[in-house]
């Protein structure tokens, strides 16, 4: 073989020790971040929220009208997280709304469409399960029904429940919470970061 070339067989064997170099490395690399990040609980929080509402009552307001407030929503959440798994959290949403007929009681097809915002806060606790994180927590808020230009102020307050999952400092996860005054509940999705 002439200078400067390498045999087949010596150019497998190093090709060999880099990929098994690599694969390592990414093991190594992959187990302490596997320990650290899921292990992370303390830090502050932010996800954003796509998720579907529906309502069980059809809201009626002192005009006699039904609505369904809820349907297709996007939200923010933010929190901070002791050491110990306590969490204070606020979150806001947006729901669309969903496109309601019904036969009045004088014989009159009404069409409505209503949409809502919603912004409380809620006190919970995170359970770390090897790599997801599970959180319970009550929340607390307030919900404006937006219903042709006028806004009816709601209270809402209920129970939630998510399941996480962290890889580095990115959250990925399920999220669904009853909200008892309203007659409501929402599932989603959640993305975010914690630092």
């Amino acid at each position: 073989m002439q200078n400067g070339c390498v045999s087949a067989r010596k150019a497998a064997c190093r090709a060999l020790f880099a990929l098994g170099c690599f694969v390592f490395i990414q093991l190594v690399g992959a187990r302490s971040a596997r320990a650290e990040s899921p292990r992370k609980v303390e830090g502050y929080e932010l996800l954003g929220t796509l998720g579907y509402g529906y309502g069980f009552w059809k809201h009626s307001g002192n005009n006699d009208r039904e609505v369904d407030p809820f349907g297709v929503t996007v939200g923010g959440d933010f929190g901070y997280t002791f050491p110990f798994g306590l969490r204070l959290g606020t979150d806001v949403g947006y729901a669309f709304g969903v496109k309601h007929q019904y036969t009045h009681w004088t014989g009159e097809v009404i069409t409505t469409h209503a949409s809502s915002i919603t912004w409380g806060g809620s006190i919970g606790y995170d359970a770390v399960l090897s790599s997801f994180r599970l959180r319970g927590a009550a929340d607390v808020g307030l919900l404006l029904v937006l219903d042709q230009g006028k806004v009816a102020p709601w209270i809402y307050c209920g129970p939630k429940l998510a399941l996480t999952w962290q890889f580095r400092g990115v959250e990925l996860g399920l999220q669904s919470r009853w909200m008892a005054w309203a007659g409501t509940v929402q599932l989603g999705l959640m993305a975010g970061t914690r630092f």
